[in-house]
């Protein structure tokens, strides 16, 4: 199987691709590019692909998917009421107005974090949002290309095990986040509203802070 795919790994293009994947997953998460970086981590143990070039794709692909993302949260964000994406980015609204631009780093992490944290930051203008973008951005390429990396060192010999590895890691950081955030209650506020803070916000921060309750209000109970 690996002979088929060292072509496509040691060309220019997957670089291409992996931009493309971790860009499109900034606004459209239907196949998460986790998947794909944290593979190629395993993969970059033997030298292909080069883990310079793969780290700078996969922060670039970070920043353009997310100013995507903050650009669909200007526009359309307000209408987005319905669905997992909807309650997560009501939360992501929340973080933001009481943490800023950390939530966008934090919110990387998260199932759901990205796109919702993004499209938040367009919705209430949040300032210096390239900044923790890149932040978030690298950060992310560090921690997806790191678990493959630890899986590929496991199995240096054996690059399908290793990538096995490096995505079983993954899943199961995700999964103690799960339980982490059931055990502490979806609406225990990690982030009440009671605290808003507008010190990241743009001028008219009054609506912004009305918004953001209206979408509060709209969460289960």
């Amino acid at each position: 199987m690996m002979d088929h795919l060292m072509p496509l790994i040691s060309s220019p293009w997957l670089y291409v691709i992996v931009f493309a994947a971790v860009l499109v997953d900034g606004f459209l998460p239907v196949m998460p590019s986790e998947t794909v970086v944290i593979g190629l981590g395993a993969l970059s143990v033997s030298g292909r692909p080069n883990l310079v070039a793969l780290a700078a794709a996969v922060a670039a692909g970070g920043i353009v998917g997310d100013r995507v993302s903050y650009w669909l949260g200007r526009k359309a964000g307000a209408r987005m009421v319905n669905g997992k994406l909807a309650v997560a980015r009501a939360k992501a609204e929340r973080a933001l107005m009481r943490y800023g631009g950390v939530a966008i780093i934090a919110g990387r992490f998260l199932p759901y974090g990205r796109t919702a944290s993004t499209m938040a930051s367009g919705s209430v203008a949040l300032r210096r949002f390239r900044v923790f973008s890149a932040l978030a951005s690298m950060a992310w390429a560090a921690y997806a290309i790191g678990l493959g990396r630890l899986g590929g060192a496991a199995f240096a010999g054996k690059p399908l095990l290793g990538v096995a590895l490096g995505l079983a890691l993954g899943m199961v950081l995700a999964g103690v986040h799960t339980v982490v955030e059931k055990r502490r209650g979806r609406d225990n506020a990690l982030w009440p509203a009671a605290e808003i803070c507008h010190s990241d916000l743009g001028p008219a921060d009054s609506e912004v802070r009305a918004s953001a309750a209206d979408a509060l209000a709209i969460q289960p109970r």
